[in-house]
């Protein structure tokens, strides 16, 4: 059994960086100036960009759009980092780990506590 953070480490984030570097390449950027922008290794980049890696995660278009706003944005890394938490925000919003986790095990068919009021108020300032 995973924690949703985990699910998001392992399968999230990456679809999340995959997307972004697609979206970069479509613009016309080179893999070496994508590993830059997003603090990644070109070895990294190349993964992503032949479907090696970041695959699991299918997201909606909605998510789709806000990443290739991203991509626009992203110019270095201190962008990249704000960029990928604004769109795992979204993610979270879409509860697309959420979904992934009840694929990956039918027993949180009807699980909901990552969404339940008191754990998501936690931190929040009243």
């Amino acid at each position: 059994m995973e924690l949703i953070q985990e699910l998001e480490v392992w399968y999230v984030i990456p679809a999340i960086r995959k997307e972004l570097a697609l979206a970069m390449h479509n613009s016309g950027l080179k893999q070496v100036e994508i590993a830059k922008r997003l603090g990644l290794t070109k070895a990294a980049i190349n993964q992503y960009l032949s479907e090696k890696r970041g695959t699991e995660i299918k997201f909606n278009s909605k998510i789709k759009a806000s990443i290739t706003n991203s991509a626009s944005r992203i110019k270095n890394g201190f962008d990249s980092v704000r960029e990928i938490q604004y769109l795992l925000n979204i993610s979270r919003e879409e509860k697309i780990a959420c979904q992934f986790h009840k694929n990956l095990d039918n027993s949180f068919k009807g699980c909901n506590a990552c969404y339940e009021p008191p754990l998501m108020n936690i931190g929040a300032k009243g």
